[in-house]
């Protein structure tokens, strides 16, 4: 096995950060935009089958801003999910892992 080269590896590192820059670039001005900021999920098409493709925007329900500060979303995701995160971790709630008990190690 080769050791890590670090001149090499950062040359090849910044090089790649260069392409994805370009890409991002090209990407924006495809679709009309200036700014990342202005890339939304309506701008990203998915294939959903071989013969229909929907953007982002219609395939996920999105909840407003601030709404999870303010009330119960309506979302199942959210409805179930909500009431029992934690600030202090993001493993999965008690109810969520005894489902999985057989592919914990």
């Amino acid at each position: 096995m080769r050791a890590l080269v670090v001149p090499d590896k950062a040359e090849r590192v910044f090089s790649f950060h260069q392409s994805t820059l370009i890409a991002l670039k090209e990407l924006l001005a495809a679709a009309g935009l200036t700014h990342p900021s202005q890339l939304g999920p309506e701008h990203i098409i998915r294939r959903i089958s071989s013969t229909e493709v929907r953007s982002l925007a219609t395939l996920h329900t999105w909840i407003k801003p601030g709404e999870l500060l303010s009330a119960l979303s309506e979302l199942p995701a959210f409805k179930i999910f909500w009431e029992v995160s934690r600030a202090d971790t993001f493993a999965a709630p008690p109810n969520v892992l005894s489902t999985r008990g057989s592919k914990i190690a």
